[in-house]
């Protein structure tokens, strides 16, 4: 193989159109947020059954 004349360089350059301050909301909205808490909510009703309700040290 034949050895390189020159050296390899990438060059990175910055995109043209400006990038916006604050991010675009989710089209989603917060949605996302209480499906998490409804399973948290689900994750602590089921810890709660499986112990009697009462909690024991």
């Amino acid at each position: 193989m034949r050895q390189q004349t020159k050296p390899f360089i990438i060059e990175r350059k910055p995109s043209r159109k400006p990038k916006p301050d604050v991010a675009k909301p989710s089209i989603w909205g917060g949605l996302d947020a209480d499906i998490a808490q409804g399973l948290q909510d689900q994750r602590d009703m089921d810890d709660t059954a499986a112990t009697g309700g009462a909690d024991r040290a």
